[in-house]
């Protein structure tokens, strides 16, 4: 048991430390999101092996929790890269943004059931 305990330290250690490494010297905002999510899942992992060795079940909102904030900082990077890779400004909606239709296709002046 301690020899596994050893080896998911080091790869965990390993991990979180490339991880750490290219959070420093990435070049681009999507190298240095990529390492956050590295390390949460990272220390996701260590929280689930303690876990499931110590079958202590309290940690689990723990989990679910650090597990969210992962998902949805991911998301919220992802559409900040996108809007300024579109050179959008980010107080415009998808729907409402410059040059768009407001949400509605184009029918041609027909109906819905044209």
């Amino acid at each position: 048991m301690t020899a596994l305990w050893i080896a998911i330290a080091v790869l965990l250690g390993l991990a979180a430390l490339l991880g750490t490494a290219r959070l420093m010297l990435g070049p681009s905002i999507l190298d240095r999101a990529l390492s956050v999510d590295v390390l949460v899942a990272s220390a996701l992992t260590g929280i689930g092996a303690y876990a499931a060795f110590n079958r202590d079940p309290s940690v689990l909102p723990i989990l679910l929790v650090l597990s969210l904030i992962g998902f949805v900082s991911s998301v919220s990077v992802s559409k900040f890269v996108a809007r300024r890779h579109l050179g959008e400004h980010p107080g415009d909606s998808i729907a409402g943004g410059p040059g768009g239709a407001g949400g509605t296709a184009d029918t041609g002046g027909k109906g819905r059931n044209a």
